[in-house]
């Protein structure tokens, strides 16, 4: 994947071998970055970037990024996260599996309907039985972990079993980790393939294992480390 942003000088390339970390000195022009990324998670056009694959040809992602800022929440149990893992366990049920919960579920209503049945208002169920609504109802959710490394790499782990195809992008991550468990995260992204772009409000000098980087300074120089 390349980002062309028609504010910094260098495309920005995405790719399976090296991570991609933009280290923005100028203030206004990171602020400036994650306020465009925000808007396209958002949907809202912004013509200063435009996402391309490897042939050039334009790409739509805007349902296709999720950014991170608040690293103490990773919003594990939000709508989007839920409702991709209700289709994951959907289509990972065999016909077998399907049958017993429906009969399970059908039992359940069955017995639920008989203490209905004992009062005296006119009650019944609307819910269709099917394994979408049984799934949903059981309000599947992901156990966080204890440290923020484990947390970055249950994420990766949960976009690669969930087949997203999400580019991750990660602001000022690196205030939180030391050199060694960023290195960590990047291998464990390469590994399993999963895109993930660092953008951060300051310098770290030279490039640590596994990553391009691309240095704005505060004079918006621009230098491109590999």
């Amino acid at each position: 994947m390349k980002i062309k942003v028609n504010y910094l000088e260098n495309i920005l390339e995405i790719s399976d071998e090296k991570i991609l970390s933009i280290e923005l000195e100028n203030k206004n022009y990171f602020y400036r970055l994650v306020s465009n990324i925000y808007s396209i998670v958002n949907s809202e056009v912004v013509e200063d970037i435009t996402f391309y694959d490897q042939n050039n040809n334009e790409l739509n992602i805007s349902n296709k990024i999720k950014i991170f800022v608040n690293f103490f929440n990773f919003e594990f149990d939000s709508k989007k996260y839920t409702n991709d893992i209700n289709k994951y366990i959907i289509n990972e049920l065999d016909e077998n599996d399907k049958t017993i919960l429906l009969k399970s579920y059908n039992k359940l209503i069955e017995n639920f309907l008989k203490i209905l049945n004992k009062s005296d208002l006119p009650l019944q169920i609307l819910e269709e039985v099917t394994i979408d609504n049984i799934i949903k109802n059981l309000k599947l959710t992901i156990n966080s972990k204890n440290s923020l490394l484990d947390n970055l790499l249950l994420l990766i782990e949960l976009e690669k079993t969930l087949k997203t195809n999400n580019l991750l992008v990660f602001v000022n991550l690196k205030q939180y980790l030391t050199n060694q468990e960023l290195i960590e995260l990047y291998k464990y992204a390469i590994y399993n393939r999963i895109k993930i772009l660092l953008i951060d409000s300051q310098s770290y000098g030279t490039t640590a294992s596994y990553e391009n980087k691309i240095i704005v300074d505060s004079n918006l120089d621009e230098f491109m480390l590999k």
